[in-house]
């Protein structure tokens, strides 16, 4: 058993770097119990099963899945999730590189892996430039309202 758990670990670890480097994928994506987690494969530095769990070890730290748990690993151009997201919202609306914002709130926007890269306490009627941010998509939070944007 050991030595199928080393092998695997060691196929994956190769198909990660191949795949990062061809820049084809952009994450790993381990589907376990319903739930999903991307991580971003540039940072991933290793893939190791230790005892009964799927290990992934990046530049940021670790992340462990029970292998018991774990349903499918795969690679991915984006995180999935974030094509279900609406480009506009009520409050929410996003062209020509500006938020238009409806009403008082804070306004959180996210990187695709998660990251928070701006925070702001917005009034009615703000014009928020995102010029300042690479190119890319981003998700785009005030109160119980979410968009995503490409800028």
């Amino acid at each position: 058993m050991k030595t199928k758990n080393i092998l695997a670990a060691l196929l994956l670890t190769i198909s990660a770097n191949a795949m990062a480097d061809e820049e084809m994928y952009q994450y790993l994506t381990i589907t376990y119990t319903g739930s999903v987690s991307n991580i971003y494969l540039p940072i991933v530095q290793r893939i190791s099963f230790e005892d009964d769990y799927l290990k992934v070890t990046t530049t940021e730290g670790w992340e462990k899945f029970p292998l018991s748990l774990v349903e499918k690993i795969t690679f991915t151009e984006s995180p999935t999730a974030i094509e279900a997201l609406p480009e506009q919202a009520e409050n929410l609306t996003y062209k020509d590189g500006t938020l238009a914002i409806k009403g008082d709130g804070l306004l959180r926007i996210f990187s695709t892996n998660g990251a928070l890269v701006s925070i702001a306490n917005v009034k009615e009627g703000a014009n928020v430039s995102l010029d300042k941010l690479p190119a890319g998509v981003y998700i785009v939070r005030m109160g119980d309202k979410t968009i995503k944007v490409r800028r």
